[in-house]
């Protein structure tokens, strides 16, 4: 009885070892033509942005190579796009008068409007404006929150022109 038991919990174990291996030589090696010609480097995930308290930035460390420059780490006065994407936007008042939905890049590839929508209820009616990044304070609170100010009032944003995507229907 025992022999049986044994045999009965053994195949099991045999057969998904079996399979394992017969799996893991099924996949053919690379020819030479897809082998990568030098390994990449990958930089670190950037570290979180520190607490306002500090008060003279760091600066990036900036490492220049043959391949181009590549910054290691991101300075405290530093935004990521990321989080810059969702957060509110309040004027002058402390009025929330929208959200960043999206920022638009110029030829130069400088961030040159953040797209704020405006008015409507959870995303339903919003109006999308185009504001000159330029106009935008980023700030940090006291307790390190991001914060985004711009110069102006809700029904001014309300009746500015609509923002219009670029559609090229060709793509």
């Amino acid at each position: 009885m025992k022999s049986k038991l044994l045999h009965a919990i053994a195949m099991p174990v045999a057969l998904s070892f079996a399979t394992a291996t017969a799996f893991a030589q099924s996949v053919p090696p690379p020819s030479p033509s897809e082998a990568p010609a030098e390994k990449m480097e990958t930089a670190p995930a950037p570290a979180p942005s520190p607490a306002p308290s500090a008060t003279i930035p760091a600066p990036s460390a900036t490492v220049e190579s043959t391949a181009g420059t590549f910054n290691s780490a991101q300075a405290a006065d530093e935004w990521r796009s990321s989080k810059l994407i969702g957060l509110t936007v309040y004027n002058k008042a402390n009025e929330k008068i929208g959200d960043v939905n999206d920022l638009i890049l110029g030829p130069d590839g400088k961030i040159s409007s953040a797209v704020i929508g405006v008015g409507g209820f959870l995303g339903m009616g919003e109006k999308l404006v185009a504001v000159s990044f330029n106009d935008l304070q980023l700030n940090r609170d006291a307790d390190g929150t991001m914060r985004v100010t711009v110069n102006s009032t809700k029904e001014a944003l309300e009746n500015a022109p609509d923002f219009k995507y670029y559609s090229n229907k060709a793509n």
